[in-house]
């Protein structure tokens, strides 16, 4: 984690995230601001059987928050306010920029540390591993490792886990890859 970094969060229209990512960077460009600025959708591992008359299956990427994009940055909030409010609010693709009831817009340092934890230094979740005993699930290998309280749903057939994330005061529900090798 860098520590004078901040990350805001901007919720988009659906399947509009990778021309946001690239309007706010050409936006960001054009001020020629003194600051850092990285963009990025989180993305998780989906298992996909392949269709009727194809063999095997394989894992594909997919967004792990579908309409939010992650924008990391040195800039401090009160900068990022003035700097980009009018862009957000102009944006056909940005419905809003992600905040607290006390009005703060980066998420929290905790918050910030158990994403980075989960991602271990990449923007993908990659896929667990686990087994069940009883109605205990252990997961033995993958980001999810130590973290199986955020589990509150698993489907085997399809190899994922739903996680439930907190952010900015709420609970976001995300479809991870989660492969069950034993149940006892």
């Amino acid at each position: 984690m860098r520590d004078n970094y901040n990350w805001y969060v901007l919720y988009t229209k659906t399947n509009t995230e990778a021309r946001v990512i690239s309007d706010f960077t050409e936006a960001f460009k054009k001020r020629k601001l003194d600051f850092s600025v990285e963009l990025f959708c989180p993305e998780t591992e989906i298992y996909y059987r392949k269709s009727k008359g194809g063999n095997g299956s394989t894992y594909k990427k997919r967004p792990l928050f579908p309409n939010y994009v992650f924008i990391e940055t040195d800039m401090p909030e009160k900068d990022f306010s003035k700097e980009f409010s009018d862009f957000i609010y102009k944006s056909n693709d940005i419905i809003r920029l992600l905040k607290y009831g006390t009005g703060r817009i980066s998420i929290e340092p905790e918050e910030r540390m158990r994403f980075e934890y989960l991602f271990k230094g990449k923007r993908c979740l990659d896929r667990s591993v686990g087994i069940i005993e009883g109605d205990v699930i252990t997961v033995t290998a993958g980001p999810l490792m130590g973290c199986e309280g955020l589990i509150s749903h698993i489907n085997r057939h399809n190899r994922t886990a739903t996680i439930n994330v907190e952010m900015f005061g709420g609970v976001i529900e995300a479809k991870v890859a989660l492969e069950i090798i034993d149940k006892r």
